[in-house]
């Protein structure tokens, strides 16, 4: 299947929240073909918190793999998956064929990248025959899908490292008011931890928290039932540079979205 072919599927045009679906990562996708059953058992635990109602909105930001698992059952109750991936995979990610797109235990050298796509890049390919047997409504409720490793915490940039880290910003959601004419009226983060979401997300529920969006937090580790999310103000928090001071360090593509060379001054 093609770049475009997959992404259609994952952004279809009958739905109203794909044009919040970003296209970076797709671009280098060529899937073959995947059955549409898939075992989503590892998350099952997470997405049995949640039923389907048309007030509430879901964010995903779990590492990548996993997120888009998560994305995948929840579109299995309902959900429309909305994937955010706004990094590039690399530019040694060009097809995704081979056994280790269906094995889920193959063996991987080393990516090379500082935020190694691979394994998400799989499950969105694995996705699209289980998301064309199902039929989710056009104006189903939103899970917005994140890889919480997009910094690549810990990791060291090198001049031989692809710098494929991201952030998300608030220009990338629908806006609290479109939210809100759409019916959706509280949101539910889900990641690993309960507390506080990571520095460049709270810029996004803090916009929502202040114009009347109910946020609630699931920490997958914990178990618990969602509890109620009060986000803290982040630094630059409405500065009109913000988006500028956050990229500082990033390395963008010239077709859009994260990922470059560090010691290159061209696109991606």
């Amino acid at each position: 299947m093609t770049p475009e072919e997959v992404y259609q599927i994952w952004a279809p045009a009958d739905s109203i929240w794909s044009p919040w679906a970003i296209p970076v990562p797709f671009a280098q996708m060529v899937c073959v073909e995947a059955p549409a059953r898939v075992d989503l058992s590892e998350v099952e635990e997470i997405t049995g918190r949640f039923e389907l109602s048309t007030d509430v909105g879901i964010v995903v930001d779990l590492p990548g793999e996993l997120s888009i698992k998560v994305g995948l059952a929840m579109a299995q109750r309902g959900f429309r998956p909305v994937p955010m991936l706004d990094g590039s995979p690399g530019p040694t990610v060009t097809g995704l064929g081979g056994a280790w797109m269906n094995e889920e235990n193959a063996t991987m050298a080393a990516s090379g990248t500082a935020v190694d796509m691979r394994k998400t890049l799989r499950w969105l390919c694995r996705g699209v025959a289980l998301l064309r047997e199902l039929r989710i409504d056009s104006n189903a409720s939103p899970v917005f899908l994140l890889d919480a490793n997009r910094t690549a915490p810990g990791q060291i940039i090198t001049e031989r490292v692809f710098d494929n880290r991201w952030k998300t910003f608030p220009q990338d959601y629908p806006s609290a008011r479109f939210l809100r004419e759409r019916g959706i009226r509280r949101v539910v983060l889900v990641q690993d931890r309960t507390g506080q979401p990571q520095e460049d997300l709270s810029h996004v529920l803090l916009r929502w928290q202040e114009a009347g969006i109910s946020l609630a937090v699931f920490g997958t580790q914990f178990g618990a039932p969602p509890t109620e999310l009060r986000v803290n103000r982040p630094s630059h928090f409405r500065v009109l540079w913000q988006r500028a001071l956050a990229v500082l360090g990033l390395r963008r593509g010239a077709a859009g979205g994260f990922g470059n060379w560090p010691h290159s001054t061209g696109g991606g």
